[in-house]
């Protein structure tokens, strides 16, 4: 089986470093590739277009993982790669606590010293970095980032295609948007609504029209 990092920039090159390290212990992949359709990011030795993958491995041969780390372009991607009935990997870093009841969805990664608690729910395509905290019970949507040193209380939930800023504390049983961005460093100690970029202590939206969470 060989893992198709689909993006060539700096969020996938953690990947690659990621996938290298969980290989190590698991031995999950023969190759791991970059995939882009950038044509000047594309060498053919190391960097793939995408129809030229699929039109060389089957859906049993290799599996991908989103290597873009915006909310929107995530969920593009990973639709494009679903389309065509191929697999995205889970990957977690062996330094990460996974709670053994927690649900962990297709295409997510959790990256090192990452604590996912008891009953969460991670559905796919979701991005946990560094040394973020989901406390028991929560939910986070879709294609979603939760950032580095993100902690989120107990029976919290994020939306779908949100993006959580580094260091944003939120409160237990509170509800975060869907298309929704939290600014680096803000507190969320009250529920934020869809679609709105929202900033400070106590974190407020400052913006409610056409945002989707960073294109």
């Amino acid at each position: 089986m060989l893992l198709g990092i689909y993006g060539f920039g700096g969020h996938g090159i953690e990947l690659e470093e990621l996938a290298k390290v969980i290989n190590l212990k698991e031995h999950r992949w023969e190759k791991i590739i970059f995939i882009d359709d950038t044509p000047e990011k594309v060498d053919n030795k190391k960097v793939f277009p995408f129809a030229a993958t699929v039109s060389q491995y089957n859906t049993d041969e290799i599996e991908f993982v989103i290597g873009v780390g915006e909310p929107v372009s995530r969920e593009l991607v990973y639709n494009k790669v679903k389309e065509l009935d191929y697999t995205c990997a889970i990957l977690i870093h062996p330094s990460a606590f996974v709670a053994s009841n927690a649900q962990i969805e297709e295409g997510t990664v959790i990256c090192y010293n990452a604590y996912i608690s008891a009953e969460v729910c991670l559905k796919e395509n979701t991005l946990v970095q560094p040394m973020a905290v989901v406390g028991h019970g929560c939910t986070v949507g879709k294609n979603s980032v939760i950032s580095a040193l993100v902690a989120m209380g107990g029976n919290s939930c994020v939306g779908n295609n949100s993006f959580i800023g580094m260091g944003v504390p939120v409160k237990h049983r509170t509800r975060i948007g869907n298309g929704t961005v939290i600014g680096i460093g803000s507190v969320v100690v009250r529920d934020i609504p869809d679609g709105v970029v929202a900033l400070g202590n106590p974190a407020r939206p400052m913006k409610n029209e056409g945002v989707a969470a960073i294109k």
